[in-house]
């Protein structure tokens, strides 16, 4: 069985025949006009699977499957959405979906670090955030701080420590927040994160493990 959670920048490819999941670029897989899925999530999944499942349920499937906790929050900060799910008893309370803004997605985020050729690996977290409530008008205040003589590498760390306060509060500000997508792997975005809430990582997977998991129904 085929599945994929095919993101607007990434895709997860499981072949349940094989140990381990690829990660690919989506445009790269969109090249194949002949690649089908048996089960498929995401933005670019729908026409490309005999099954179709909504992001949300697959990333409150996967995190259940994950924690085990009985009451928790997860978020799933993608490309150009970000998912939000909260659990009592490991059920379902609360779903939540922004995909109108750039001040809660990791695009913005990727685009600025090519810009200025900046490694989020080594890049510290700032000691205050920019305002983002705007993801172009928090690009807007990078370049003017760095035209007015800051470095783009402080500019840019405090665009993130604003992204990272963005999604804790669009997530409703818990103590602990599981964290799903792409931004797992960033550093200065995790360690951000850190300063508002205890940050989980759970990778990049979890929309697939949840395919996973409904396949097996």
């Amino acid at each position: 069985m085929l599945l994929a959670d095919c993101g607007t920048q990434w895709s997860k490819v499981r072949d349940t025949r094989e140990p381990t999941p690829r990660i690919v670029e989506t445009r790269v897989l969109l090249q194949n006009p002949d690649l089908h899925f048996d089960l498929a999530t995401g933005h670019l999944g729908r026409g490309r699977t005999d099954r179709y499942e909504n992001e949300l349920v697959a990333l409150a499937t996967g995190s259940l499957a994950l924690v085990a906790e009985e009451d928790f929050a997860v978020v799933d900060v993608g490309a150009r959405d970000t998912k939000y799910c909260a659990f009592e008893g490991r059920k379902v309370a609360e779903m939540d979906w922004n995909q109108s803004c750039g001040a809660t997605t990791g695009f913005t985020l990727d685009l600025l670090g090519r810009y200025y050729d900046l490694d989020y690996a080594v890049l510290e977290p700032a000691d205050k955030a920019i305002n983002v409530t705007c993801g172009v008008f928090g690009i807007e205040r990078i370049f003017d701080a760095v035209i007015q003589g800051g470095t783009p590498e402080d500019a840019v760390a405090q665009f993130v420590r604003g992204v990272a306060r963005n999604v804790h509060s669009f997530a409703g500000r818990p103590e602990r927040l599981y964290l799903s997508g792409g931004l797992c792997l960033n550093r200065c975005f995790v360690r951000s994160l850190e300063l508002y809430t205890e940050a989980v990582p759970l990778g990049r997977e979890v929309l697939l493990r949840g395919l996973e998991e409904m396949a097996e129904r």
